[in-house]
């Protein structure tokens, strides 16, 4: 705690003299703090910028000395029983040459994972229980919270803190807009500090669309073989007469006919488990293809075609924030490999680069999400057990996107729980939940690196489920679309079984 009240009162001087517009440290003498302190505080009642400076240094100093001695350290000297720097830090008048120094006072402890678990405890419990009028902010890696801090909402919540707030939750939780601007202004920073790029614009050089030049003969081949398909399945029934002119006559590229083929299909594949088709004699009319289809068929059947014949699926601006799973680090690690590639091209500040191919965006996305796949052993507790896991969810989650009749558009990308499993993880002594243990803590440790995204207390036929979604570069690494929504439950013995044995052969639950 001393050297917490430290730091406090050291970064509190630097950033009055940032307010103040005066360098720091060469001003210190020209700020002063006055505060009531408790009994046995050492934190002067009065005291220059540059008083207080010196009081601050001379403990860091003390306290390294006493950390290099062998054996048992000397007693701290009164003083630091408390958290006197939190209340200072909130109740100080601090006065400059201009008079007194107005703001609104906010503190934030980074780096909080380095702490032991004892040491972040106690802090935090020193934090909630003083209760001084100041914002206090503790930023952490996932990685330092425990399996009821990730999978539940925090005891504490409402109460004495303001709860956990999971920064990719918060972005993914609004309009993703603000989200892109942010990681997108960070890419450009990025990039025009890299030499020779000068004042080129990064997103411009990505090609948004396909190399129709190279695969429109590919997908005039699907609209065929798509064609043929449901000719041989629908017998000399005229029901589908109609939607299959449409789909012929469809204007457009061949990728888009292509997708326009796909959607046909997929309906007619809805249509022919319908034990309630009558008057099967009777073709079904345009409106009502238009009645059935929807923006998430479309991207449904754009997913399908593209897998079938191995076209791009992973390119375009939208498609560097889509990947990142609302998570900075990862949205630079994916932009930075594709800024490599298109860098390599530029040797002077004149050249004019082609855009990156919607091949060779793919193509890096996908190699960025096998790296990481292929790393998830080493980085991750239980990382064996914890990467079985996933190739059971990852194969699961295939099995359901890719059934005939596309159920649950775009795609399946996550599997939930039952609330009542979750709290048997989470609240659940442990030799009541032996055989259980290992899943919990292979899920909380999935959740704590960011590659399962859980989404609380969501509500499907009157029961509340905790869901989650792969990280999406998971989802390329299974060949998935990126969408959210899609989602089946799963028992606790299933997750079970996938952490143990595998992925297992999926047998399709029919809607």
């Amino acid at each position: 705690r001393e050297l917490v009240n430290s730091r406090i009162v050291i970064a509190t001087l630097r950033a009055v003299l940032e307010r103040i517009e005066r360098p720091f440290p060469r001003d210190l003498g020209q700020i002063r703090f006055e505060w009531e302190p408790e009994s046995g505080s050492t934190i002067p009642a009065s005291a220059t910028g540059q008083e207080l400076f010196n009081w601050a240094s001379q403990i860091e100093t003390d306290f390294y000395g006493r950390m290099d001695v062998l054996g048992d350290p000397e007693p701290v000297r009164g003083g630091h029983a408390r958290l006197d720097g939190l209340k200072w830090f909130a109740h100080a008048l601090i006065t400059g040459p201009q008079g007194e120094v107005a703001a609104k006072r906010i503190l934030l402890f980074d780096e909080l994972q380095t702490l032991s678990a004892g040491q972040r405890q106690s802090l935090i419990d020193f934090i909630s229980g003083a209760r001084e009028q100041c914002g206090v902010w503790i930023a952490e890696r996932l990685e330092a919270l425990t399996h009821k801090d990730l999978l539940s909402q925090g005891a504490l919540e409402d109460r004495d803190y303001s709860g956990i707030i999971q920064l990719e939750r918060q972005w993914s939780d609004r309009k993703s807009v603000a989200y892109v601007k942010f990681v997108e202004s960070i890419a450009k920073l990025r990039a025009a500090k890299a030499d020779n790029f000068g004042e080129r614009d990064l997103f411009s050089l990505l090609s948004n669309g396909d190399d129709l030049a190279a695969w429109a003969p590919a997908f005039e081949k699907a609209c065929d073989d798509i064609e043929k398909r449901i000719l041989a399945d629908r017998g000399k029934s005229p029901r589908y007469d109609v939607w299959l002119d449409t789909a012929r006559k469809r204007q457009g590229n061949a990728v888009e006919r292509a997708i326009r083929w796909r959607m046909t299909e997929i309906l007619i594949a809805r249509d022919r488990k319908n034990d309630q088709q009558a008057f099967d004699f009777l073709a079904l009319s345009d409106e009502e293809f238009d009645k059935r289809q929807s923006n998430g068929l479309a991207r449904a059947a754009e997913h399908f075609v593209r897998t079938e014949i191995k076209s791009p699926i992973y390119f375009g601006r939208e498609m560097l924030s889509d990947v990142s799973s609302y998570n900075v680090d990862q949205y630079l690690e994916v932009a930075g490999e594709v800024f490599e590639e298109i860098t390599a091209k530029i040797q002077y500040l004149r050249d004019n680069p082609v855009p990156l191919t919607a091949d060779r965006q793919d193509s890096i996305i996908r190699e960025v999400a096998k790296s990481r796949w292929e790393g998830l052993v080493r980085r991750l507790p239980r990382g064996r057990e914890a990467r079985t896991l996933l190739e059971g969810i990852g194969a699961f989650c295939q099995a359901q996107t890719f059934r005939e009749s596309a159920p649950y558009v775009p795609g399946v990308t996550g599997i939930a729980i039952t609330m009542q499993d979750r709290e048997t993880l989470i609240d659940s002594p442990d030799d009541k939940i032996r055989p259980l243990l290992g899943l919990r803590d292979v899920l909380t440790s999935l959740v704590a690196h960011n590659l399962l995204v859980p989404r609380l207390d969501h509500r499907n036929k009157d029961k509340a489920y905790v869901v989650f979604y792969l990280n999406r570069l998971l989802c390329v690494h299974f060949g998935l679309p990126l969408g959210y929504g899609g989602w089946r439950e799963k028992k606790l013995k299933d997750l079970i079984a996938w952490q143990e044995h595998g992925a297992t052969e999926e047998e399709p639950t029919f809607v």
